[in-house]
C-alpha cells in the first residue's frame, strides 16, 4: 500500500489553536537505531535532559531514521513536556519501535508510551511485540499508547500499530485526540487476553473534548473500533470519517460512544465483516457491554448495533453515506444460525435512528464488496466460539487454538502486500462525498489525488518583496470568493479556512511552492452565512484575515 501525503479537503472539526512548533530544523535530534547504538529507545529520550532533570530543549523533535529498528524495553513518560517523534525525511521504510523485554525486570513493557504532556508522532511504525521472535507474542504489552496526564493533546499521522491489546488507551480527560492516516492491525491477544481486549482507541470512561479520526484502516480486531462504554464524561465532539474496518469482530460493539457531547458526525465509512459473532441476542458475555443505549430486543436482551450512545436529546448527528458488507464466507456461517439472527445486523440505534430522521435511509447501506487483498477470514474463529467444545460463547478461555487466530504478518505486510481497495463497480465506490470512494482513502492513491486538488492559479510574474495574504474579494461574498496571497521565497505553504468556533471547513492549499504571488477561490457554497477566517502559514509566517459570507 502506498500511504501518500494527507490533507483535508471537505469538513473536518480541528482547533484553531496555534499548534506546537515541530517542524524547526534546530530542534531536531536524529536518534540512530538499536543496531548502530546498542541503545534503547527509551534511554536516549529520557536521557536528552540537563542535570537537574529539565529538558535541554522543550521544543525537542526526536528523528528516528528510515529502515530503523528501535526497541523499547521500558515505557517512557513525557511528565508535562511535549513528545515528538518522527521519521526523517527521506525514503525508505518507517522507523519501527519493538517493545522488548528488560532483562533486568524480565519483563515487558506495558506500554511503549505513557503519555502524561502532549504528544505528537509521524510516520512511525509502532509494534507491541518483536515480530521477529514470534514465541514472544504472549509477553507483548497492553498498549501502545497509554495517556495519563490530563489536558494534553495527542496527534497521530501516517504510523502503523500492530500487536497489542489496545493501540492507544485515553485513561485521563483529554482535550484534543487527533489520528489521520493510520492503520491499525491485530487489535487483541489471545494468549494473554480475552475477548473483551482488542481495540484501537479506549477511552474507557474518561471525556474527551474533540475525537479526531480520518483516513485509517482497521484490520483484524477483537473488540471496538472506539471504546467509551460505560463512560463518565462525555465525548465532546467526534468526528470519524473516510475509515476502513475489515475483520472486526466486535465483541461488544464496534464505536461504543457512551456519553456524547456537542456533535457526532460519522461519515463516508467502510466495515467489511464487521460483526463476524453476528447479532446474537442470547449470548450473556457479549451482552453485557451493549447495555449504554438503554434498548431491549423483544427477547429483553440489549440491541446489538454497530453504533450506540447513551440517549440524550442534545447532541447533533451526522451519520451518512457509510457502508457495510458481508463477505460470502462469512453470510455462509450467518445462515448456519438463521434461528438466532445473526445475520440481522442493525447499524444503529433506535434513538440515533430519531435523531438523524430521514436522513437515516443514507446512514448505513450493505453493498457487496470484493477488496483486492486482505487477510483471512476470521470465520472458522467464530465456528469455534460457538462451538461447546471450543470456547462455548465464553469472554476467556483458556483452550484457545493458534490456527483460528489472525494472521500475524510482520508489520510490512501492511504496506507491501494488504491493498484494500475495492471494484470501481461497487456501490461504495462513488458513494462517499463528492463522488469518493467510502472508507480510507489511502488506498486508492489516484482517487485521493483528485480529491486533494485544488485549483490554485499559476503564480503572478515577479517575486514578492515579503510574504502577505490578502484580504478576499468580494467580501461579503455569495458563494465564491477570490483570494490572494504572496510569499517571497520557497516555502511548504498551508492556506487554510475556519469557522468562528475554530474548525477547519477547507484547506485550499498544503505544498511546496516557489516564491510568487498566487491565486485561488473558496466556494461556501455548503456552507451558512456568517464569518468566517482564512490562514497562510508559509514557513514561520503566519497571517489571518476575516471573511463574511452573506446568502
Amino acid at each position: 500500500m502506498k500511504r501518500v501525503k494527507y490533507v483535508f479537503l471537505i469538513t473536518m472539526l480541528t482547533c484553531l489553536v496555534r499548534p506546537v512548533s515541530y517542524g524547526q530544523t534546530s530542534h531536531e535530534m536524529v536518534i540512530p537505531d538499536f543496531y548502530a547504538t546498542g541503545h534503547y529507545l527509551n534511554e536516549d529520550i529520557v536521557g536528552d535532559s540537563t542535570s537537574t532533570g529539565a529538558r535541554k530543549d522543550p521544543d525537542r523533535i526526536y528523528v528516528l531514521k528510515r529502515g530503523g529498528i528501535y526497541l523499547v524495553n521500558t515505557l517512557f513518560r513525557n511528565d508535562g513536556w511535549t513528545l515528538r517523534i518522527k521519521a526523517e525525511n527521506a525514503s525508505g521504510r518507517k522507523p519501527a519501535l519493538y517493545t522488548f523485554k528488560n532483562s533486568t525486570t524480565g519483563t515487558y513493557p506495558t506500554s511503549v508510551i505513557q503519555a502524561r504532556g502532549s504528544l505528537w508522532l509521524k510516520n512511525l511504525a509502532l509494534i507491541g511485540w518483536p515480530e521477529f521472535m514470534p514465541t514472544e507474542i504472549s509477553l507483548g504489552p497492553s498498549y501502545i499508547i497509554d495517556v495519563q496526564g490530563i489536558g494534553y493533546r495527542i496527534e497521530i499521522d501516517s504510523c502503523i500499530f500492530s500487536g497489542t491489546k489496545s493501540s492507544i488507551q485515553i485513561a485521563v480527560a483529554t482535550p484534543m485526540v487527533k489520528v489521520t492516516n493510520c492503520l491499525f492491525a491485530q487489535n487483541g491477544n489471545f494468549y494473554n487476553g480475552s475477548f473483551g481486549d482488542g481495540r484501537p482507541i479506549d477511552c474507557r470512561s474518561t471525556s474527551v473534548d474533540t475525537l479526531f479520526v480520518q483516513n485509517c484502516t482497521s484490520i483484524d480486531r477483537i473488540d471496538r473500533l472506539i471504546r467509551h462504554y460505560s463512560s463518565t464524561g462525555p465525548i465532546g465532539v467526534l468526528f470519524f470519517d473516510h475509515n476502513t474496518s475489515v475483520n472486526g469482530v466486535s465483541y461488544h460493539g464496534c464505536i461504543a460512544l457512551g456519553f456524547v457531547g456537542r456533535q457526532v458526525t460519522i461519515t463516508n465509512n467502510l466495515f467489511v465483516d464487521n460483526f463476524i459473532f453476528g447479532n446474537d441476542s442470547t449470548d450473556a458475555a457479549r451482552l453485557a457491554e451493549f447495555g449504554d443505549s438503554r434498548e431491549r430486543s423483544p427477547s429483553g436482551a440489549f440491541r446489538m448495533t454497530f453504533v450506540s450512545s447513551v440517549p440524550n436529546d442534545t447532541t447533533k448527528w451526522i451519520i451518512k453515506n457509510n457502508f457495510y458488507s458481508v463477505t460470502p464466507a462469512l453470510q455462509a456461517f450467518y445462515d448456519t444460525h438463521t434461528r438466532e439472527g445473526y445475520g440481522n445486523l442493525v447499524p444503529l440505534t433506535w434513538h440515533i435512528n430519531s435523531k438523524i430522521g430521514s436522513d437515516s435511509v443514507n446512514a448505513f447501506k450493505k453493498d457487496a464488496i470484493t477488496l483486492t487483498k486482505s487477510t483471512h477470514d476470521l470465520v472458522p474463529l467464530a465456528l469455534w466460539y460457538n462451538d461447546p467444545n471450543g470456547a462455548n460463547k465464553k469472554k476467556a478461555n483458556t483452550n484457545f487454538n493458534a490456527a483460528l487466530d489472525f494472521y500475524r504478518p510482520q508489520w510490512p505486510y501492511y504496506v507491501d502486500t494488504l491493498n484494500l481497495s475495492y471494484q470501481t463497480t461497487a456501490q461504495a465506490y462513488t458513494g462517499a462525498a463528492g463522488g469518493f470512494p467510502a472508507g480510507d482513502l489511502n488506498w486508492f492513491a489516484t482517487r485521493k489525488s483528485a480529491w486533494l486538488l485544488v485549483d490554485v492559479e499559476k503564480p503572478v510574474a515577479g517575486v514578492p518583496a515579503s510574504f502577505a495574504l490578502s484580504q478576499n474579494y468580494p467580501n461579503p461574498f455569495n458563494p465564491t470568493t477570490a483570494l490572494e496571497y504572496s510569499i517571497s521565497k520557497s516555502s511548504n505553504v498551508v492556506l487554510e479556512v475556519f469557522n468562528v468556533l475554530g474548525q477547519s471547513v477547507a484547506k485550499l492549499v498544503d505544498e511546496h511552492q516557489a516564491p510568487g504571488t498566487y491565486r485561488t477561490s473558496f466556494d461556501g457554497a455548503k456552507l451558512s452565512s456568517g464569518v468566517y477566517l482564512y490562514r497562510l502559514k508559509a514557513g514561520d509566517f503566519v497571517q489571518t484575515r476575516k471573511m463574511v459570507l452573506m446568502k
